[in-house]
């Protein structure tokens, strides 16, 4: 099995690990369901960007490449699903602009350097594993949709699309700074490229050579209050719902 395959299963196993809950009966909540919050907020992510050169059996002879760093900037708002979800916890969306760069040159020290600037929306849904009081891992898994807005390279038949469409996973090691405050460092990468498609692959064609997007994020998340005229939210037993219905339909 390649690298590839080996990296995408272990990332798959971060993403699908199990029931995880906000809590546990032997920890202090992260987030207690008693009312006091919204269920829903805001979140800002700066962050960085790094291209990994990949090998290929194709590739030129003497071709060498680097991954150059890039900038990423994001926003957007979460959803924690009723009582903290079950296998998934909460689902959050966003837009965003972000840089990626790389180069490729051979032994006659041609080089070609691009940069690609996108605006971006993704969409994720999130699973928490609670590893102490203020401590918790997050694996996630989402899609994105970039559109390249600018780009800087040397002309070559062989680029990304303007359009860019992709499925990925995420994991993160997040922090509870405060009650209402959470920063959860992060680390993406595309699973899967639905367009550009390219047989599968989830890595990036540029001049001759291929690069794994590495997105490095740090979000932060901020829990609201509610105000004096907001209803808490209600939740309710299964089985009353059950016997809601029945009753209903006499």
């Amino acid at each position: 099995m390649s690298k590839k395959g080996y990296f995408t299963i272990i990332l798959t196993i971060f993403s699908f690990t199990g029931t995880c809950q906000f809590y546990s009966k032997k920890k202090t909540p992260l987030i207690n369901f008693n009312g006091l919050y919204r269920m829903q907020h805001f979140y800002v992510s700066p962050g960085a960007t790094y291209m990994i050169p990949q090998s290929s059996p194709s590739e030129i002879k003497d071709l060498k490449k680097r991954g150059r760093m890039g900038i990423l900037l994001e926003a957007g708002a979460y959803y924690i699903f009723e009582r903290g979800g079950n296998v998934f916890n909460y689902m959050d969306y966003g837009f965003g602009f972000k840089r990626l760069s790389g180069s490729q040159f051979n032994d006659l020290d041609e080089k070609n350097i691009f940069k690609q600037n996108y605006l971006s929306a993704n969409v994720n849904l999130n699973n928490i594993w609670q590893l102490s009081n203020k401590n918790f891992l997050q694996s996630s898994i989402g899609a994105n949709m970039d559109f390249k807005i600018s780009e800087k390279e040397q002309p070559t038949p062989n680029t990304t699309d303007k359009l860019i469409f992709s499925c990925h996973l995420k994991i993160g090691y997040g922090f509870k700074i405060k009650k209402t405050l959470f920063i959860i460092p992060s680390i993406e990468t595309p699973f899967i490229n639905i367009k550009k498609w390219e047989q599968g692959k989830s890595t990036y064609g540029i001049f001759d050579s291929r690069y794994r997007p590495i997105l490095i994020k740090l979000r932060f998340i901020w829990l609201k209050k509610l105000g004096k005229g907001d209803c808490p939210p209600v939740y309710t037993n299964p089985e009353d719902d059950a016997r809601n219905e029945r009753n209903y339909m006499q």
